[in-house]
C-alpha cells in the first residue's frame, strides 16, 4: 500500500515537472519572437533610416549636381555674354535694316573751318596738280560777332543729337574748334567710315550786307574726281536745301554745281555743302546766332536727310 502511494506521488511530481518545462519553453519562444519582432522593427527602422539617409544623400547629390549645372549654365551664359561683348555688335546693323528708309544710316557731319589753320595746301582732288589752301578760318557775324567756326560747330553738335534721336549713327569731322584738319582729311573721315551721307555745314559771307539766302553746293556731272557720286549728291543737296528753307523761312539760292570745292571732290560718298545764310547780313546773322532759331536750322537739315533716304 505504501509503495502504491509512493509511486503515485512520484508520478504526480513528474507531471508537474514536465508542465514547468513546457511553460518555460513557451515563454522563451514568446520572448524570442518578441525579440525577433523587436529586431525586425529595429532592422526595418534602421533600413528606413538608412534608406532615408541614402535618399537625403541622393537628393543632396542631385541638388549639388543641379547647382553645378546651373553654375555651369550661368558660367556658360556669362562666357557667351563675354563673347558677345567681344564680338562686333549687330544691333546697329539690325536697327539700320529695320529703319532703312529714314534712320539707322551713318551720317558724317563736317562743321566747316577751325581755329587752327596750318597754312598748308593740298590737291583740289585726288591726283590733281592744282593746289588750294587746306583750310581757312571762314567768315564771322557782323552783328552777332560770332565766328563761322563756332556757328558751324553749334549747329553740327545739335544736329548730331537730333539725328541720333531719329535713329541715325552720326560722326563728326571735328569735336572742338581747335582741331587742325584739312578739307581732304574731312572727306576722308566720311570715306573711311563708309558714310551714307556727308553733310558739310557752312555759313556765307559777302562784301554786301544785303546778300541773303541759303544755298547747297555739290559736284558737277563731269567731275574729274568723283563723278560716280553726282546723282546722289545732287539728290541729297536738293533734299537738304528744300527742307532747310521750309523750316527756316530763308530764301533759296538753289544748288550750285561746281568742281572747285576740295572737300566735295575728295568725297567718295554722297556729299553736299549747305551754306546756311549770310553772316554779313544783319538779319540772317542775328537769327543764326539765336539758339531758338538754331533749332529750326537743325530741324530743316534733319528733315532734308530724312527726305533724301525716304525717296
Amino acid at each position: 500500500m505504501f509503495r502504491r502511494i509512493t509511486s503515485y506521488l512520484l508520478v504526480v511530481l513528474l507531471v508537474f515537472a514536465l508542465a514547468g518545462c513546457g511553460s518555460s519553453s513557451s515563454d522563451s519562444e514568446t520572448d524570442t519572437q518578441a525579440r525577433r519582432d523587436d529586431w525586425g522593427e529595429t532592422t526595418e527602422v534602421t533600413e528606413e533610416k538608412t534608406t532615408e539617409k541614402k535618399t537625403t544623400e541622393e537628393k543632396t547629390t542631385e541638388a549639388t549636381t543641379a547647382q553645378a549645372t546651373v553654375t555651369d549654365s550661368s558660367n556658360a551664359s556669362d562666357d557667351s555674354d563675354d563673347e558677345d561683348d567681344n564680338q562686333p555688335s549687330n544691333s546697329d546693323t539690325s536697327n539700320g535694316e529695320s529703319t532703312k528708309s529714314t534712320g539707322g544710316k551713318l551720317i558724317v557731319l563736317d562743321p566747316g573751318h577751325s581755329n587752327i589753320v596750318t597754312g598748308n595746301t593740298e590737291p583740289l582732288g585726288p591726283g590733281s596738280g592744282e593746289m588750294k589752301a587746306a583750310d581757312s578760318t571762314g567768315t564771322h557775324g557782323t552783328t552777332s560777332g560770332l565766328s563761322e567756326i563756332e556757328l558751324n560747330f553749334q549747329v553740327a553738335t545739335q544736329l548730331k543729337a537730333e539725328l541720333e534721336a531719329r535713329g541715325y549713327t552720326v560722326l563728326m569731322t571735328r569735336y572742338d574748334n581747335d582741331t587742325a584738319i584739312s578739307c581732304s582729311e574731312r572727306a576722308q573721315v566720311a570715306n573711311n567710315a563708309g558714310a551714307d551721307a556727308f553733310i558739310r555745314i557752312h555759313a556765307d559771307g559777302s562784301e554786301s550786307s544785303s546778300s541773303s539766302g541759303a544755298m547747297a553746293i555739290c559736284i558737277t556731272p563731269s567731275n574729274p574726281y568723283t563723278a560716280s557720286t553726282y546723282s546722289e549728291s545732287r539728290k541729297l543737296s536738293d533734299a537738304v536745301l528744300n527742307a532747310y528753307v521750309a523750316s527756316t523761312g530763308f530764301s533759296s539760292r538753289g544748288v550750285w554745281e561746281t568742281d572747285t570745292m576740295t572737300g566735295n571732290n575728295w568725297s567718295k560718298v554722297p556729299c553736299t555743302l549747305i551754306e546756311m545764310g549770310f553772316m554779313t547780313n544783319p538779319n540772317e546773322d542775328s537769327l543764326m546766332a539765336d539758339p531758338s532759331f538754331q533749332q529750326k536750322i537743325v530741324t530743316g537739315i534733319a528733315n532734308g536727310i530724312d527726305n533724301y533716304f525716304a525717296n
